[in-house]
């Protein structure tokens, strides 16, 4: 199944802002991989929290790295649609098009204690749920993140109560510079998530991911 082995062939290891790499990678990244490698005793806190609107219309991506002094750095990255930007076109990067746009800022000791808070009310750093499952077409919420040298996964799907009651994406948001407005989430009809039917060669990939024991496990078909 080309999911499994896209996830188990493409181990993300950084530079995310590639569209090379966001294409290779993209499951590996969703799975925390290279944060999982580096929780160890020790390690700084360092928490990923992705949104996905519908992955041909919106993703999310927001990374928050601790300092060692309470503090922390924020990056706020957004994709827009699956075809090219041609307002973002440049004859001097012709990837342009395809890059996130991104935001970066810095949390203070008290921001980064109110982000744990919200994530620990959210549920984030307790596991499951096993059994979850993605489509691309839905709007979800997937978390991965290493705290206190413990490595933590967790997901929500909409419409849940689990994920009506998400309380870290307001504080995510409320330093987001990127200047693009969430992709408001909305049921999708099952006749939307079908696979299995053809789709145009250069149509955005559609996949369903499930959720194993503190990670991914890949399902379903990208084509």
């Amino acid at each position: 199944m080309a999911v499994l082995a896209l996830v188990a062939g493409c181990t993300y290891t950084g530079n995310i802002d590639q569209p090379a790499t966001l294409k290779a990678t993209w499951f590996s990244y969703l799975n925390g991989d290279d944060i999982r490698a580096a929780c160890v005793p020790g390690a700084p806190v360092r928490y990923r929290m992705v949104y996905n609107g519908d992955y041909d219309q919106q993703l999310r991506s927001y990374e928050v790295t601790g300092d060692g002094t309470g503090a922390g750095d924020y990056i706020a990255r957004v994709q827009t649609g699956g075809g090219i930007d041609i307002s973002r076109l440049s004859l001097g990067d012709l990837q342009r098009p395809g890059r996130w746009i991104t935001a970066r800022d810095r949390l203070d000791g008290r921001q980064m204690a109110e982000l744990d808070a919200a994530l620990a009310r959210s549920g984030a750093f307790v596991p499951g749920p096993s059994g979850l499952r993605l489509a691309s077409e839905e709007f979800y919420w997937i978390f991965a993140g290493c705290r206190e040298g413990k490595f933590h996964f967790a997901a929500w799907r909409y419409p849940s109560d689990g994920f009506n009651a998400l309380a870290f994406p307001a504080v995510l948001l409320r330093y987001d510079r990127t200047g693009i407005a969430v992709n408001p989430p909305r049921a999708v009809a099952p006749i939307n998530r079908l696979r299995g039917v053809p789709q145009a060669e250069d149509a955005t990939p559609r996949f369903d991911l499930e959720v194993g024991d503190n990670g991914l496990k890949g399902v379903g078909t990208l084509f």
